[in-house]
């Protein structure tokens, strides 16, 4: 019955956006009604209506007057891939002489929540959207610190300056916006039924998923051959993959993903807190030359690591996944394995290197390449994207340096009891004789940096498919969710919350 009038509902606002695409006269409904279905999580039922809307509004110019419309414009284009100039949309929000913010910007909420919002799609040279992201910070800050808002709008505003709609895991992002939305005078009520019904009917496949992951977890037993050291994350190991891939299409993908990323923890957890620096570099040729063997007569963990990472890829191929995407993903993990020798190399002789060399090689053993490159496996990806993916394009290192940079810098004294390993936090300090707090702030505008060379990435390649990028640009996403405050994974009751409301809570319809 829910999933009958699930399926009513998409046809209602599959008509709903096809009439906005016809008639130009409501596009700026039409804009509000396709942010609110991605921000909702739907839009994977309106793929092709979407998708000829914003050829319609790609051509289409709006009132320069609707300052919240323009830059609605401006964002909605750039998160579909047009790559359109910042230029006249800045203009529009400046005084004539084009160096100040007009003055009915500064108190008006919905225009700056627009702005805010439009802003953090910037690239790396585009300044003048930074400074947009500085001042309506500065003015949204400063409205929400006063509390004399109506509660629904004061909600929107510390949504949106707690993370900007670009940074958030969509999943998590959907579950949110709904008791935003169903506040909102505006809203639609097809959408929102529509909204709420599709997250229960996603949340018990998720759940039986999840409920599998475990399971499977269980037989693996790590924990009874390895002992304390590892960290028993099956749960937020799905958790990962749900930021990277929610939608039912892509089960697949997401399971392969779930499992690959908790035999990458074991991994990690190997070289961090258990592997003396002769058997590492035993293990690491082991991995170079990928032989089970050779893991099993250093130790009995290190032939359990490696004979289960093989397996695991190996079943995934028997299940038919790509095998060049799998051959792909293990000469990444080689790389990664090199990388954390290094870094347990300079553990050993005590080494703070540079904040440029920590993070060349530290990005790499995030393990985020790999993992990008096995989600694209899961997604059926063709050989032209593996090709892309091994050469570590800029676009999955810019993901793997917000990983690594969230990582050092919210775990910075959680990594310091569990491995000793210098971080860049502690490599900054060094270089720059600076306090803890300064360098994460630097470390921080890094971060920001890497956003907007995501940003760039994303609108100016055409190598790949949209969705093979937005598999990166989501793996970042998942890192602002569990690495913003501290480290979610080591610490899980960070991420608790979030995994309760995805997994567990229920909406009400």
């Amino acid at each position: 019955m829910i999933k009958e009038r699930r399926d009513e509902l998409v046809q209602t606002v599959c008509s709903m956006i096809k009439r906005y695409t016809s008639s130009k006269n409501d596009l700026s409904k039409g804009m509000k009604t396709v942010d609110a279905i991605e921000r909702l999580g739907v839009d994977y039922h309106f793929e092709d209506e979407i998708r000829k809307f914003m050829d319609v509004l790609i051509s289409t110019s709006i009132d320069e007057n609707d300052l919240a419309g323009v830059a609605l414009r401006f964002r909605l284009l750039r998160q579909h891939h047009y790559d359109i100039t910042c230029d006249e949309v800045v203009r529009s929000f400046k005084d004539e002489n084009g160096e100040h913010f007009k003055d009915n910007v500064r108190s008006n909420v919905s225009i700056l929540l627009s702005l805010y919002e439009a802003a953090h799609l910037g690239k790396l040279a585009e300044d003048s959207l930074t400074d947009a992201i500085k001042f309506t910070t500065s003015c949204l800050s400063s409205i929400s610190e006063a509390n004399q808002l109506p509660h629904h709008v004061l909600e929107r505003v510390r949504h949106a300056l707690a993370t900007p709609s670009q940074r958030r895991m969509k999943r998590l992002e959907a579950k949110l916006y709904i008791s935003i939305y169903e506040k909102d005078d505006e809203g639609d009520q097809d959408i929102l039924e529509l909204a709420k019904l599709d997250f229960h009917i996603l949340q018990l496949m998720h759940r039986d998923e999840v409920k599998s992951i475990s399971l499977w977890y269980k037989e693996l037993n790590p924990g009874s051959m390895l002992g304390e050291y590892i960290r028993e994350r099956p749960v937020e190991c799905y958790f990962w993959a749900l930021g990277v891939f929610y939608e039912p299409k892509y089960a697949k993908a997401r399971m392969m993903f779930a499992k690959l990323i908790k035999m990458f923890s074991v991994f990690d957890d190997t070289f961090d807190s258990y592997g003396t620096l002769e058997e590492l570099c035993q293990f690491n040729q082991a991995v170079q030359r990928w032989d089970e063997e050779d893991a099993r007569r250093i130790g009995k963990c290190y032939g359990y690591v490696m004979s289960h990472l093989s397996n695991t890829l190996d079943q995934f191929v028997e299940d038919g996944a790509s095998a060049i995407g799998i051959s792909c993903t293990k000469e990444i993990i080689k790389h990664v394995s090199r990388c954390m020798l290094q870094e347990v190399v300079w553990r050993e002789e005590g080494q703070v290197p540079p904040v440029h060399d920590h993070l060349r090689i530290t990005a790499i053993s995030t393990f985020y390449w790999a993992l990008a490159c096995l989600s694209f496996t899961g997604m059926d990806a063709g050989d032209d994207v593996f090709s892309w993916a091994i050469s570590f394009p800029k676009i999955i290192e810019n993901a793997a340096m917000v990983s690594r940079l969230m990582d050092d810098i919210s775990g910075h004294e959680c990594e310091k009891e569990r491995s000793n390993v210098a971080t860049a936090v502690d490599c900054y300090i060094k270089e720059h004789g600076v306090t803890v707090d300064q360098a994460k702030e630097a470390l921080g505008s890094l971060v920001e940096e890497q956003w907007r060379s995501i940003n760039e990435e994303f609108l100016t390649n055409t190598t790949v498919p949209v969705e093979v990028l937005t598999r990166v640009v989501n793996l970042a996403r998942v890192m602002d969710c569990m690495y913003k405050k501290l480290d979610g994974y080591t610490h899980s009751s960070e991420t608790a919350d979030p995994i309760d409301k995805l997994l567990n809570s229920c909406v009400n319809h």
